[in-house]
């Protein structure tokens, strides 16, 4: 995929500007900044960011992209593996859309589409924390590479790299081969823990038996019933001593 990047001091969110104009920008085009005044995350959450971190999107423009909805944040979270391990960090996937670092997010990956009558684009968000040096005290539960490494890195070779590995997956993908899939069943966070399930406003207490090819989060119930979850919330639930 050809990318064209479009660089930005400041922006509301890099999604909100490829949503406002995917209708005049190119396939693959790539917009990065280094602020977000209304970083977003999932459900509405804002992404709190700083110089340190990577904040771009990238545009998927047409119809041929809906049988992959379901699990594009997911190759997407693969190809941050990759890229990652390339660099020699160590992380893990959490589905549906975050990579982990020592037991802390580092990174988080935003999926919206633009539709009317059928598909007219995708935007893939990507947060990354990478020479970010220190967090709000209320975050405590995020992480940087730098904060774990002691280690700087190039924002434009991470993106890159990531890009790379990201039109690669995604082409297999389009050709019948799940390659994303292997990377996902190494590296998956969530696979034999228990947590703590939002399913359609029910909390639900269930241990994860790791995520299927179409991105769905499988889990045992307390009765022992499987439930295929295709979307929510799952928080680890802690052990208590």
């Amino acid at each position: 995929m050809n990318h064209v990047y479009l660089s930005f001091p400041s922006l509301t969110s890099t999604n909100d500007y490829s949503k406002d104009h995917y209708s005049s920008l190119d396939n693959g085009t790539v917009v990065m900044t280094k602020h977000q005044t209304r970083g977003k995350g999932r459900l509405g959450r804002t992404w709190v960011d700083e110089e340190g971190a990577l904040l771009f999107s990238f545009l998927l423009k047409g119809e041929r992209y809906e049988p992959f909805i379901s699990f594009l944040p997911l190759i997407a979270g693969a190809a941050m593996e990759e890229t990652l391990l390339e660099e020699g960090v160590k992380t893990q996937i959490k589905w549906p859309n975050d990579i982990i670092l020592n037991d802390k997010k580092c990174c988080g990956i935003l999926l919206e589409a633009i539709s009317d009558s059928k598909l007219q684009a995708l935007v893939v968000g990507i947060g990354i924390n990478l020479n970010n040096e220190s967090f709000p005290s209320e975050l405590d539960t995020a992480t940087s590479l730098y904060l774990e490494t002691n280690k700087q890195y190039d924002k434009k070779s991470i993106m890159q790299k990531f890009l790379g590995h990201f039109d690669e997956l995604l082409a297999k993908q389009t050709q019948g081969d799940s390659a994303y899939y292997a990377i996902l069943k190494e590296h998956d966070y969530l696979k034999g823990k228990e947590l703590l399930l939002n399913y359609y406003g029910e909390h639900k207490r269930v241990t994860s038996l790791g995520v299927n090819e179409k991105g769905a989060l499988m889990v045992k119930d307390e009765s022992g019933k499987t439930i295929m979850v295709t979307s929510g919330e799952a928080t680890i639930v802690k052990n208590r001593r």
